[in-house]
C-alpha cells in the first residue's frame, strides 16, 4: 500500500518518527535498568513505564497517519463537521476512531506522570526536612502510586460521557484538573526543597538527601547467582534531577494549554474549511505536535538514567573489558591512617609517614591535614567513609594492592612493616614506632 502522505512532508515526518523511536529506545532501556537493579516499585520505574507506553502509542499513531494520511484527514474533517462545538475537539483535535483511542492512551499517561511527580515531590520533601515518618509510610506510598494509576482512568471515562461534554467549562476543568493541581502543589514543594538546598549550600552544610537508600517499596536484595550488584539508584544530585524533570513537566503543561486555546478558536462552524486540508504544510504541523509528548521518554533517561550506579552498569555492559582496562581513568591513591594510630599522628607532618597521603607523580605537594586548622576527626562523614573503604580494600588485597589500580601505583602502596629496620626512617616514622 502506497504512503498517502505528501512527498514534501515525508522527510519531516520520517525525522519525527526516527526521533520518537530513539525516545522509545531510551525509555525502554531505562525501564530495563531500573528493573535490573530491583527498583520495580519505585517512582522512576513507574515514570519509565508510562513514558514508554505513551511513546509507543504516539509511534503507532504516527505510522497510521503516514500510511493513511488522506483517509485520516478526510475522516477527521467529517467528524469535525458533525461535532462542531464539542469541547472534546479542544483537547483531542479532530481525532476519531483509532487515533482517538491512541490519543486518550497518551493523555492518560500524561496525567499519571503528573500525579507521580506530585507524590514523589511530597516524599522527597519529607526526606529533605527529615519529618518523622509514620509506621504506615510504606502503605501511604503504595496508596499514592495506586491512586496515580487509577484516578486518571476515572478522569478519562468521565470525559467520554455526554453529560460532561455538554458543557465546555466543565469539560476543560476536568481535563486539566489533575495536571494543574499537580503542577501548582508540586511547585510549592519544590520551592521549599530548593530553599532548603540553597540554605545548606550557603551555610557550607553537608547536603545528603536520605531518600531511596533502601528501595522504595523493595528490599533491594540480590538474588543468588545474579551478576548485578544492587546499589542505590539515587545520588546526591537527586534534588537537581527532580527539579529539571519538574520544570520540563511545567513546560509540557504550557504546550498543552496553548494547544487547547488554539483548538478552541478553530472549534467553530465559521472556521471549518470547505474541504479537508491535505497540504504538506498541514502535515508538518500535525507531526510537529508529536515531538513534545515523546520527549518525556528521552528526558526520563537523561535525568534519572545518568546516576553513577547506572553509568557504571552501562560502562560494564557496553564497553569490552580490555578496552575498559586500557582507558581506565588514573586517580590519585591514598592510604588511610588507622583509627588506632591517629591520636599519635595528630598535628604531625604526614608527608613522610607510610600511613599518610600518597601523592601521584603529577599531583602538587599537599599540606598536612592540620596546617589549615583541620584535624583528622574534623573530616566530614563522607571522607571518613571513603577512607574506611580504602583501608578495607588495602587489607583485603594484601601487600597494599588495591583492586582496580594500575601496576605503576603498586610500589607506592606497599606499607613497610614496623620491624623492617633495614630501610631508613623519617623522624615522623621513628616517633610513630616509639609511641606504638
Amino acid at each position: 500500500m502506497a504512503v498517502q502522505l505528501p512527498s514534501e512532508a515525508v522527510g519531516y515526518a520520517s525525522g519525527i518518527l526516527a526521533y520518537s523511536l530513539i525516545c522509545l529506545a531510551c525509555s525502554s532501556f531505562m525501564l530495563w535498568l531500573v528493573w535490573a537493579h530491583d527498583e520495580r516499585k519505585s517512582y522512576v520505574m513507574m515514570l519509565a513505564f508510562f513514558t514508554t507506553l505513551s511513546t509507543l502509542a504516539s509511534i503507532i499513531q504516527q505510522i497510521h497517519t503516514i500510511a493513511l494520511w488522506k483517509d485520516v484527514k478526510t475522516a477527521q474533517y467529517e467528524y469535525q463537521k458533525a461535532h462542531v462545538g464539542n469541547p472534546e475537539l479542544n483537547i483531542a483535535g479532530n481525532s476519531t476512531g483509532l487515533d482517538l483511542v491512541l490519543f486518550y492512551i497518551q493523555f492518560y499517561c500524561y496525567n499519571v506522570e503528573a500525579m507521580l511527580v506530585l507524590f514523589w515531590s511530597a516524599e522527597l520533601a519529607r526526606s529533605v526536612f527529615r519529618l518523622r515518618s509514620s509506621a504506615h509510610a510504606q502503605r501511604v506510598s503504595i496508596a499514592a502510586k495506586t491512586s496515580a494509576v487509577l484516578l486518571p482512568v476515572i478522569q478519562v471515562n468521565l470525559l467520554r460521557t455526554s453529560a460532561v461534554q455538554s458543557t465546555t467549562a466543565g469539560f476543560l476543568v476536568l481535563a486539566n484538573f489533575i495536571m494543574i493541581i499537580s503542577l501548582v502543589t508540586g511547585s510549592i514543594l519544590l520551592l521549599l526543597i530548593l530553599v532548603k538546598y540553597i540554605h545548606a549550600r550557603h551555610a557550607f552544610l553537608s547536603w545528603n538527601v536520605r531518600y531511596g537508600q533502601s528501595s522504595e517499596g523493595t528490599q533491594g536484595t540480590t538474588s543468588p547467582g545474579s551478576p548485578i550488584q544492587h546499589k542505590n539508584i539515587y545520588d546526591r544530585w537527586l534534588v537537581v534531577r527532580f527539579a529539571i524533570a519538574f520544570v520540563a513537566l511545567g513546560a509540557f503543561e504550557l504546550v498543552i494549554i496553548l494547544f487547547e486555546l488554539h483548538a478552541m478558536s478553530d472549534n467553530k462552524a465559521a472556521n471549518i474549511p470547505a474541504q479537508p486540508d491535505l497540504s504538506a504544510a498541514r502535515a508538518k504541523a500535525d507531526f510537529a505536535n508529536f515531538a513534545p509528548g515523546v520527549s518525556a521518554s528521552l528526558l526520563t533517561f537523561v535525568v534519572f538514567g545518568t546516576t553513577r550506579t547506572f553509568r557504571e552498569h552501562m560502562w560494564a555492559l557496553f564497553i569490552p573489558k580490555r578496552l575498559r582496562e586500557r582507558i581506565r581513568p588514573r586517580r590519585p591513591v591514598s592510604i588511610v591512617v588507622p583509627s588506632a594510630s591517629r591520636q599519635h599522628l595528630r598535628g604531625e607532618d604526614l608527608a613522610g609517614s607510610p600511613y599518610g597521603m600518597v601523592l601521584s607523580p603529577n599531583s602538587p605537594q599537599q599540606p598536612s591535614p592540620t596546617s589549615e586548622g583541620v584535624g583528622l576527626q574534623d573530616l566530614d562523614s563522607s571522607s571518613r567513609t571513603q577512607q574506611q573503604q580504602q583501608q578495607q580494600q588495602v587489607q583485603q588485597q594484601g601487600n597494599g594492592k588495591r583492586k582496580g589500580f594500575d601496576e605503576e601505583w603498586l610500589p607506592m602502596l606497599v606499607m613497610p612493616a614496623p620491624t623492617a629496620a633495614a630501610l631508613p626512617r623519617s623522624p615522623v616514622q621513628n616517633r610513630y614506632y616509639e609511641r606504638s
